[in-house]
């Protein structure tokens, strides 16, 4: 993916790390293009992030790709919100530009199911907003790769307050790579963090919705984790 996007219909069996099977190109895009965090609806269509683009695209089964939305910042991660409606997290300056740059410039716009955003809510003590997660009705997370903490934004009031902030899901200053990145839900009801630049998945117990403890470790890439997905199984 360094060279080259390309957004893949991926068999179950890469989600469990068995052999590959073969895989399908549903479209391609230029060398450079950065593309990120899909959301697949019930009836097939993805949605994903084209970051430098500022475009929000779709692949449907039955149309195959189009152009979703135009966004007024660069595009992160997407969670749904439901009724058609997403969360979009943003950078108002792109991450080549530099963590100073950076720095307060972050926002989470509310999309209307044609892409339109209804709602700006600002980040002003973020420095890298990355992944999201609707942990409740209403409360998104979302990691702050560069600050190793968790954002919890309020989509009706519009606030934001850190939910959880430790060294577990810091960046490493010896590496380019950011700190706590993709979130999910676990099976089990706990939260699942991924830290890019420590290569590892970690897992933090929930108690009516907020952190109880600390993150533990749950295993070490050696090729590194970003963002991730949970199977059924």
């Amino acid at each position: 993916m360094l060279r080259r996007r390309v957004l893949f219909a991926l068999a179950p069996a890469l989600l469990t790390g068995r052999a590959q099977a073969a895989t399908e190109i549903l479209v391609r895009f230029p060398p450079g293009t950065f593309l990120e965090n899909l959301v697949v609806g019930e009836d097939g269509r993805v949605l994903f992030t084209n970051y430098f683009a500022r475009r929000i695209e779709a692949w449907s089964p039955a149309t195959g790709h189009a152009a979703f939305a135009e966004v007024p910042a660069h595009p992160v991660s997407l969670a749904a919100l439901g009724d058609g409606r997403h969360a979009l997290v943003v950078h108002g300056a792109p991450f080549t530009s530099g963590a100073a740059a950076m720095q307060g410039a972050g926002a989470v716009l509310v999309l209307g199911p044609d892409g339109v955003a209804a709602r700006r809510i600002a980040l002003p003590g973020a420095v890298f907003p990355n992944g999201s997660l609707l942990i409740a009705p209403g409360r998104l997370l979302v990691a702050d790769s560069a600050l190793g903490r968790v954002w919890e934004v309020d989509l009706g009031s519009g606030g934001a307050r850190v939910w959880i902030e430790h060294p577990a899901l810091a960046p490493d200053a010896a590496r380019p790579l950011p700190g706590v990145n993709g979130l999910k839900r676990a099976l089990d009801g706990t939260l699942l963090l991924s830290n890019s630049t420590a290569r590892t998945l970690l897992r933090l117990r929930l108690a009516g919705g907020a952190p109880d403890g600390a993150p533990e470790p749950v295993a070490r890439m050696t090729r590194g984790v970003d963002d991730f997905a949970v199977g059924p199984d």
